[in-house]
């Protein structure tokens, strides 16, 4: 982890679902199909809220929110927010460093949605992402909303050749598509330690728990590889392409072409 940890020191994870178009369409997405599933007046609980986007969002909708991560430094940021915010006082927000492997600090049962939007990409192993849905799952409430959040391989090979055709080797293309897994320090890692799966692969995983499928989503579709063209729109040109995009973005045929994948589920 202190890989991971590392290289979020180094990044602005701050602005990565704000500062242009094509990465608006991720966090409008998200926040358009959950805000209309959320029941009133939730206790969440985001355990890799990052600094917090989805956090601020659902606290000032009235929900309770417990925003956790790993990277302290991205939990220094959200009480720097915290204090700084104009309406403070009306938000309910608790936040700490923690490790969504780990949620014993919870009760069972604690919670009426879970948001896991950020752990699995970077869980390299099939026992530790296990791990991580059944502490999720376990710290939530029957019937409650399980949020899971993974990025698709097959989004990867096109992004990779279209910024950079020397990464075209086989080499590559089987750590993606076989393994789906990257190391930091491997001569060809792109990013950091990361897991990259597909929708059938995600859909057969979260099938190993007692869980109902609620919505499987592409929450930022192909923006991004055409990020140029989007954030090139006018603002109501950008509308128009964000309501193609959410009114496709449940299409199963399609959504491995989405750079980020959305599974939503029930505990039963």
């Amino acid at each position: 982890m202190n890989r991971l940890i590392n290289y979020y020191n180094e990044y602005d994870e701050e602005g990565r679902l704000t500062t242009n178009n094509a990465r608006k369409v991720e966090l409008l997405t998200t926040t358009r199909v959950l805000d209309e599933i959320i029941p009133s007046n939730s206790k969440i609980i985001d355990v890799a809220a990052g600094t917090g986007v989805y956090a601020f969002h659902y606290a000032s909708k009235g929900h309770k929110v417990f925003a956790g991560d790993i990277v302290p430094k991205h939990v220094n940021i959200m009480n720097r927010k915290l204090e700084e915010h104009s309406c403070k006082e009306e938000l309910n927000i608790e936040t700490g460093v923690l490790n969504a492997i780990d949620l014993s600090q919870f009760k069972d049962n604690s919670f009426d949605v879970v948001l896991c939007m950020g752990p699995i990409y970077h869980l390299l192993t099939e026992v530790d992402r296990k791990k991580c849905i059944s502490e999720c799952l376990r710290v939530l409430n029957k019937g409650g909303l399980l949020v899971v959040a993974y990025i698709n391989k097959h989004f990867i090979m096109p992004m990779l050749m279209k910024g950079n055709d020397e990464l075209l080797n086989s080499e590559l293309v089987d750590k993606i598509v076989i393994d789906g897994i990257i190391r930091d320090g491997d001569k060809d890692c792109f990013w950091t330690d990361a897991y990259f799966t597909s929708p059938r692969e995600v859909e057969e995983m979260m099938e190993q728990f007692d869980i109902q499928e609620v919505e499987h989503i592409g929450t930022d579709g192909i923006s991004p590889l055409l990020r140029e063209y989007v954030d090139n729109l006018s603002e109501d040109e950008f509308k128009i392409w964000l309501e193609y995009h959410i009114q496709n973005c449940k299409e199963k045929s399609i959504l491995g072409m989405s750079n980020h994948g959305l599974y939503i589920c029930r505990k039963i």
